[in-house]
């Protein structure tokens, strides 16, 4: 379902008239799964925010290997430009789903973040949840261990999905596909698979469609210390 700007975190606590101000400079377009919203190293001429859809930020490495560093949805941003004029992208961008973004350009984004102090903070906000989103990728790719991966990943989810209701959670949306999960943490979309089907046998979680139930979430927590 497509969002208004009032859902766009980014531009929370705007007052109306800033946030008409901002409504008017961004541009809607759409794209099929599996097109290019833009690729790495090329100028960056514009952000987006997504309005509808989900969108994958990814690097290739050197070996070929694609490495999902986040998957954004609705109202989530790309912005990682803090106000430069000459900025570049330090990463790729591609529809996962049919998806709807709203493009603000390089000069009106540099122009509001750099007299805006509310978008400021929102930038700075920003910056710290990815940097704590990538530090743990990195906790998780570090890990030999494919089932461990697997692991950390689903308790990673299910802590975000407390911190965002409030209360403790027992189950897992998976908005993702098995290979989505494997670019996400660095395996083969079959090692993926057969993780998560050893982690059912376990009765650590249970599989079902669109998404996973935490069983034992104590039992995936003590997996990750052995």
């Amino acid at each position: 379902m497509a969002i208004s700007i009032h859902d766009i975190p980014f531009f929370k606590g705007l007052p109306d008239k800033e946030l008409e101000e901002v409504r008017q400079c961004l541009r809607e377009k759409s794209f099929e799964k599996g097109q290019t919203l833009f690729l790495e190293g090329a100028s960056c001429d514009r952000v987006f925010f997504v309005r509808s859809g989900r969108v994958k930020i990814y690097r290739i490495a050197s070996n070929g290997r694609e490495q999902t560093l986040e998957t954004l949805e609705n109202g989530d941003t790309c912005a990682c430009n803090p106000g430069e004029a000459r900025w570049t992208c330090s990463s790729s961008a591609e529809a996962l789903t049919a998806c709807t973004v709203w493009f603000l350009s390089r000069e009106h984004y540099v122009r509001l973040v750099r007299t805006n102090t509310r978008l400021a903070q929102s930038l700075n906000r920003l910056f710290a949840e990815r940097l704590q989103c990538f530090s743990a990728l990195i906790e998780e790719v570090s890990l030999k261990d494919s089932r461990k991966r697997v692991a950390k990943f689903l308790l990673d989810l299910i802590t975000a999905a407390d911190r965002k209701s409030g209360t403790r959670q027992a189950v897992v949306s998976l908005a993702f596909t098995r290979e989505e999960l494997a670019q996400r943490i660095g395996i083969v979309r079959e090692t993926a698979a057969r993780q998560l089907n050893a982690l059912q046998r376990l009765k650590l979680i249970e599989i079902q469609p669109h998404q996973i139930v935490v069983r034992d979430r104590q039992g995936l927590e003590k997996l990750l210390e052995r």
